[in-house]
């Protein structure tokens, strides 16, 4: 499996009016995105996300490093750029248009025309499962069929690569799934897709690697599995009285998820199952059901963000 996208060294710095002001939104930035992955690209707002999106789109330059797409240094090139489909966050189309003409105008720009253009405006809307509103205008358009159609737009070239900015944000959870099995179908098919999202169960759902960046900085970088791997045990039992509750809690064991008469007891990583089981025999507490508890892409999210602020802060002192 190969790189299709490669920042090395990847760095910008916006100028302000005195070098005090100047911002670095990105700072020595190495990453490959590979082959037929789906790769989240996420981190806090101002954390250089959208800056690094312009660059790969060739939309601003970086002051210093490099860039390659599809191997090619020449990102500017228009075999790089048609290979290459992008959908910003809140895409605008005009409302008076009807989605196949939104479709028809993406096309011409990327040089399709006639009967060429007209097939792959029906292969991308049967792609996105909009078939039967492409003569509809997109005024009468809900918010997941605009997500659809900008995603259609992405798609109108064929493209080997799909930059795709909050693709779920603001949708519903029937939308959201179906936005997601479109992206996965994507994936199967070939395509690369770097998505940058603040929806991080969805990420966490879909995304083969990701990684996680903060004010410029990459902070970490792996596969899901690799970086999800922390696990505890969560286990549900009858309420205990407050005398229980307060022996659980001076073994660390923290409670929640507490509905009616049941409750989820939290084991922490030094306590195996055989010493929570333990625990809940010696203390009479009637147990329901035992699970792993895998880390949440949010909670790694928040706790890289977390230190790295607070390293940042003690580095300043």
């Amino acid at each position: 499996m190969s790189a299709v996208i490669e920042a090395s060294e990847l760095t910008k710095k916006y100028e302000g009016a005195t070098k005090a002001q100047d911002v670095l939104a990105l700072d020595n930035l190495n990453l490959e995105v590979m082959e037929g992955e789906i790769f989240g690209y996420l981190g806090p707002n101002g954390s250089g996300k959208t800056t690094t999106i312009k660059m790969l789109l060739g939309l601003i330059f970086p002051t210093s490093g490099s860039i390659r797409i599809l191997g090619k240094e020449d990102i500017a090139s228009p075999d790089v750029r048609r290979n290459i489909g992008y959908l910003p966050e809140g895409a605008y189309y005009p409302d008076f248009l009807k989605g196949e003409e939104v479709l028809r105008f993406y096309g011409q720009l990327y040089g399709l025309s006639g009967r060429d253009l007209e097939d792959r405006i029906s292969r991308v809307l049967e792609t996105v499962g909009m078939t039967r509103a492409r003569k509809r205008l997109i005024r009468g358009y809900s918010k997941g069929m605009r997500q659809r159609i900008g995603l259609a737009q992405a798609l109108i070239s064929d493209p080997k690569i799909l930059i795709l900015d909050e693709p779920t944000t603001g949708l519903d959870p029937i939308a959201r799934k179906e936005i997601r099995d479109i992206l996965l179908r994507l994936r199967d098919e070939g395509k690369t897709l770097l998505i940058s999202s603040h929806e991080l169960l969805e990420v966490e759902i879909i995304s083969n690697r990701v990684g996680i960046l903060f004010e410029g900085v990459l902070q970490t970088l792996g596969t899901v599995d690799e970086l999800l791997t922390d696990r505890e045990l969560t286990i549900e039992v009858q309420k205990p009285d407050e005398a229980t509750e307060k022996v659980l809690k001076d073994a660390s064991i923290e409670l929640e998820d507490e509905v009616a008469d049941r409750v989820v007891l939290r084991i922490p990583n030094s306590i195996d199952l055989y010493g929570a089981m333990d625990i809940c025999k010696n203390n009479n507490i009637s147990v329901l059901s035992v699970a792993p508890r895998r880390t949440t892409l949010e909670e790694l999210f928040v706790t890289t963000v977390s230190t790295a602020a607070d390293e940042k802060e003690k580095a300043a002192k």
